[in-house]
């Protein structure tokens, strides 16, 4: 039996482990000291044995023993005094951050969102005082912040998940002998001059007459993507309808073999599905896929059109499709088409109609 002295309770192998961890790598000298306190007293090693041993007190070794038994290693942690009292609990904090992010109407407040002031003003008016400055710091400690409100939209397309699938599909592997065209137009874009530079003199630069009125009409940016080449077409258009597409669809049939298969990604717009569409696709050797209604796919060839506005600058310049090149590896270029020609100039190539 155990001598009738003060002992820390029978620990178990697992809290044995932690407080030999914690006599060694605790942050704080004060939990080492602790832990090694409990371990002696598990060898039945009296306080004041132990406190001769550590050069400690025999009452706090005593202390020691007593807070854990009672509330185990939440003791171990040194409870830091010195400075003002918290005037704001735990407690004070969780409703600080309920309030922020409920709407001040739906508490009677005539307004639709808080700031730091009125939500202080309002806290005050509840028993909390705070101020505006020590309101943000509260908030970004519980890691709310003021954010812009978001909009979210889910497809009701009943075919989603099927339409979903095949164009993931198809931009993780290129399908044997065939390539992933993804398509879509921005616009209406207009015509807009852009100053240049020149030498003059001081203060004196020439002046460009502003576009307040532009009679010049709009544009529309059409572009396709070869998904797995990285490869960008792009066209201006001057309106958009089917027969526009079914042209620029056309010109990228021609810069590839007809033997591949175009697997032509597009979205829902009514002219992007015209009768004309469908029936030259079935000849074509293209397959039409359709995206999902009010898509929530990523959609590369939109990104391109960010990114490389090169090349719509370029496009401006060029009366004719030609060839853009690449950023990254080879690919298929577009073949000249001469004016005013019903044939493709390329004799490489298969013979097909030119576009209308």
């Amino acid at each position: 039996m155990r001598p009738p002295s003060v002992f820390v309770r029978t620990l178990a192998p697992v809290e044995g482990q932690r407080l030999k961890r914690l006599s060694k790598r605790a942050k704080h000298a004060s939990t080492r000291q602790r832990a090694m306190i409990l371990l002696a007293s598990q060898t039945l090693m009296s306080p004041p044995e132990i406190a001769r041993m550590l050069l400690s007190d025999e009452s706090h070794v005593r202390k020691v023993i007593h807070d854990f038994n009672e509330r185990g290693f939440d003791s171990l942690r040194p409870r830091f005094g010195g400075g003002r009292p918290r005037r704001i609990s735990s407690d004070d904090e969780q409703r600080i951050v309920a309030l922020a992010g409920a709407r001040p109407d739906s508490l009677g407040v005539p307004f639709t969102r808080w700031s730091l002031a009125k939500l202080s003003r309002y806290l005050r008016g509840q028993g909390i005082a705070i101020s505006p400055a020590q309101l943000g710091r509260v908030l970004k400690r519980a890691g709310v912040s003021f954010q812009r409100t978001r909009s979210w939209k889910q497809s009701p397309d009943p075919e989603y998940e099927a339409k979903a699938k095949r164009i993931l599909a198809l931009y993780r592997e290129r399908p044997p002998n065939g390539v992933v065209i993804s398509f879509d137009e921005k616009g209406p874009e207009s015509l807009c001059p852009t100053q240049g530079r020149g030498w003059a003199r001081r203060g004196r630069p020439e002046r460009l007459r502003a576009t307040d009125n532009r009679r010049h009409g709009v544009r529309y940016l059409v572009a396709a993507l070869d998904v797995h080449a990285d490869y960008l077409r792009a066209r201006l258009r001057p309106r958009r309808d089917g027969a526009s597409t079914l042209v620029f669809m056309k010109q990228i049939r021609l810069a590839y073999p007809r033997r591949l298969r175009l697997y032509w990604i597009q979205d829902n717009l009514s002219c992007h599905w015209t009768p004309a569409i469908r029936e030259w696709a079935a000849v074509s050797n293209v397959e039409l896929v359709p995206n999902p209604h009010l898509r929530q796919l990523p959609q590369p060839d939109r990104e391109s059109l960010r990114r490389d506005r090169r090349v719509r600058l370029r496009q401006r310049r060029l009366p004719r499709l030609g060839r853009l090149r690449p950023r990254h590896g080879p690919a298929h270029p577009l073949p000249q088409l001469a004016r005013g020609s019903s044939r493709a100039q390329d004799p490489s190539r298969e013979a097909t109609p030119a576009p209308n």
